[in-house]
């Protein structure tokens, strides 16, 4: 599986592997630098990727999710068997995959180039120390490539502020009945995704690739962090990764 290693999306088609009881082996690598290996796989331009036992080349992290499912024992399924709660939960994975988890990501990616050079400490994972060093020394364009790419303005970030708080009060009141998972008495993809892609504004431990603790992060950010984790959706986001995540 293609990776870049922070990335939230990445990170939620390994715990559905991993979940499931999927052995593979991750090649990851750097913002930009992924095209390559990715093209030559088979993907696009996005990753994860992932190439089966059988060679089938899954180019979205809702592909891997629903390939775990297929493999997993009855006891591992992330999908409930009936059909209403199956088309539920798939319309919540994918209302958080999209816009919410593009939101948390421009949102990080703001804090993440405002904090500088730093931050690429907890971007780098296991990719090539070439790659490394050639994101330290080119920061700034990797910075102006990543806020045109990504689309990561003043206005565009106030947005998707909006647009995450909106998210997390629809998860909060979801949960104000003192359901255990968003559907109720079963852990399902749900959330697995919402979790994933609340990782950029919660912080979560375990995680794919070690992410900052609080403290070690800018003011700004630590306060935004807070505000989030406190929220009961951030609570709910954080118990999945620490109940729920195999230990990474």
């Amino acid at each position: 599986m293609l990776t870049i290693p922070i990335s939230h999306y990445c990170e939620r088609a390994r715990w559905a592997l991993e979940h499931v009881g999927i052995d593979y082996v991750e090649e990851q690598h750097l913002q930009m630098f992924h095209y390559r290996p990715v093209r030559r796989s088979g993907g696009g331009k996005s990753v994860p990727v992932f190439v089966t036992a059988d060679g089938e080349v899954l180019t979205d992290s809702a592909d891997i999710v629903r390939h775990a499912d297929a493999k997993a024992p009855d006891d591992r399924r992330l999908y409930p068997q009936d059909a209403s709660k199956r088309e539920e939960t798939l319309a919540l994975e994918c209302s958080f995959a999209a816009p919410f988890g593009v939101e948390t990501r421009r949102i990080m990616y703001d804090h993440f180039f405002d904090w500088g050079r730093p931050a690429l400490a907890f971007n780098a994972g296991r990719a090539p120390r070439y790659q490394q060093a050639i994101a330290w020394a080119a920061f700034p364009f990797f910075e102006g490539w990543a806020r045109r790419y990504l689309e990561v303005n003043p206005v565009t970030v106030a947005a998707g502020l909006a647009q995450t708080r909106a998210v997390f009060d629809d998860i909060d009141h979801r949960l104000s009945d003192g359901r255990p998972f968003l559907m109720g008495d079963q852990f399902t993809a749900a959330d697995i995704t919402f979790a994933c892609m609340a990782a950029p504004v919660t912080a979560p431990s375990p995680y794919g690739t070690p992410l900052p603790t609080v403290e070690e992060l800018p003011s700004q950010t630590q306060a935004l962090l807070r505000e989030f984790r406190a929220r009961p959706a951030g609570a709910f986001a954080l118990r999945m990764f620490a109940e729920h995540r195999p230990c990474a």
